[in-house]
């Protein structure tokens, strides 16, 4: 299965490098403390929204002071800033050459970025908009319920569709993420997005691998509810099956990795031992004491249905979605020609159902630790005791279906290298034949089941 790993980087530029603009406005609050300009700032912020075709129901407004616009033609006249906030989503400053002019928009978030750099550039002071992320408390309250906001920053912004502000929140005592929130002026809706998913030491500052890792216990109890979860990696997708996977780390016990759907909808838990293939397998769990674990896990599975198998060795060859179930190859000496079916997962309440390799080769042929020269050599054995005249030395097998008369039986075409060829029923413990027709004589009485092998029952002599 093909994952792709989807940890988001920050497509943008740099907040400290993209708000050279907003820092450079540092004369802006230099002018004279007795100026009294005759503005109304809150009766001008409604127009400066709808000019700048920005989502905000004013609350407060200020003058920061005089500044130099440059027009779009060119010509530099003499503009204000002002500080908008409002009732939701982040407070603004903007530079306007008159509220129907708007020459820059910046957000609070960004002013406050800018603001470290030079100490002297225009800031928010509006109480609704101090500190510069108040805002973002309700905003997210849908992705984390409860979340103070206790910290928040302003990662960067995007250059290209969608435009976004990408931010960083921190909630107290809990996990916070990265939203992505439309710039001003732009449309869409915000997102948000998991620690887990994101990469890089710019990505979570706030949330610690203990937060992470209280935050996805739940999903790691539908896997296993004896983990005691202490590490938490988002690995992948799979664009085949629409499906998300996180490996977890146990205090107390080789870890595992669960498979959910998009909407992180718990799916199965996979483990680390049949997980290879996935993201690089697992990072938080040793590969032997995972295997060894699973050893023992399917050993006991095997058991309580009543097979005898000490695995010493196993394949997981595929999985069933519907059942839960998957299909796993097993090596142990108490079964001489192999084990191999449909084994549940742990919390399947599917039931187990296992065969050997002559059976699998009727219909998955997915057998390696027996091989298919393995299993003809006993057909070779078979055909000789129950035909020792005949001189059969067996060249080919069909496998044809399992018996309906012989419990567990096999039913086969086999071809002998002397021409001679035969249908046959093995019996369920693969030590004697119950039936072997010649192919002539089944050809002759237009038996069920016919030979098809090329050549085969060609021997001219009689049987």
């Amino acid at each position: 299965m093909k994952l792709t790993h989807l940890a988001e980087r920050v497509r943008t530029v740099v907040v400290a490098a993209g708000l050279a603009v907003v820092a450079s406005l540092g004369s802006t609050q230099a002018f004279a403390a007795d100026a009294k300009p005759k503005i109304d700032p809150m009766a001008d912020a409604p127009v400066i929204v709808a000019t700048a075709k920005i989502s905000c129901d004013p609350s407060g407004a200020k003058l920061l002071g005089p500044t130099d616009v440059t027009k779009a033609d060119g010509t530099k006249v003499k503009g204000n800033i002002y500080e908008i906030g409002c009732k939701a989503g982040p407070g603004f400053i903007a530079v306007v050459a008159s509220p129907t002019e708007i020459s820059l928009t910046f957000t609070c978030a960004a002013a406050f970025e800018a603001h470290k750099k030079n100490p002297q550039g225009a800031a928010c002071t509006l109480p609704e908009n101090t500190p510069p992320y108040k805002w973002l408390a309700a905003v997210v309250q849908p992705y984390v319920p409860g979340c103070d906001a206790a910290n928040a920053r302003l990662i960067g912004s995007s250059k290209s569709e969608p435009l976004i502000d990408r931010y960083e929140i921190g909630c107290t005592g809990k996990a916070g993420g990265i939203l992505d929130y439309p710039q001003l002026g732009a449309s869409g809706q915000p997102a948000f997005k998991s620690c887990l998913v994101m990469e890089g030491a710019s990505a979570c500052q706030f949330t610690t691998k203990e937060q992470l890792s209280a935050q996805m216990a739940p999903l790691a109890a539908k896997g296993d509810p004896k983990c005691q979860v202490n590490n938490v990696r988002f690995v992948g997708v799979s664009k085949e099956n629409d499906s998300t996977f996180y490996e977890f780390g146990c205090a107390n016990q080789p870890g595992f990795m669960v498979q959910t759907k998009m909407d992180n909808t718990f799916v199965k838990a996979i483990p680390c031992a049949s997980a290879a293939g996935l993201g690089g397998g697992c990072t938080f769990t040793d590969m032997g004491v995972a295997a060894n674990g699973q050893k023992g896990y399917y050993t006991d599975v095997l058991k309580k249905a009543g097979i005898a198998c000490t695995v010493a060795d196993f394949n997981v060859v595929g999985t069933q979605e519907s059942s839960k179930r998957d299909y796993v190859e097993f090596k142990c000496p108490e079964q001489k020609w192999g084990l191999i079916g449909f084994v549940p997962q742990p919390g399947s309440t599917a039931g187990t159902r296992v065969t050997d390799c002559f059976i699998d080769q009727v219909s998955h042929k997915s057998c390696t630790f027996v091989t298919v020269d393995q299993l003809k050599a006993q057909w070779d054995v078979l055909i000789k005791a129950a035909e020792p005249a005949k001189g059969c030395d067996v060249s080919d097998v069909r496998y044809i279906g399992e018996s309906a008369s012989v419990t567990n039986g096999v039913i086969a075409e086999l071809a002998c290298k002397n021409k001679r060829g035969y249908i046959v029923v093995v019996n369920g413990e693969r030590t004697k034949l119950e039936m072997d027709t010649p192919c002539r004589i089944a050809k002759a009485h237009k038996d069920e089941q016919q030979c098809e092998i090329p050549g085969n029952g060609t021997y001219a002599a009689a049987d």
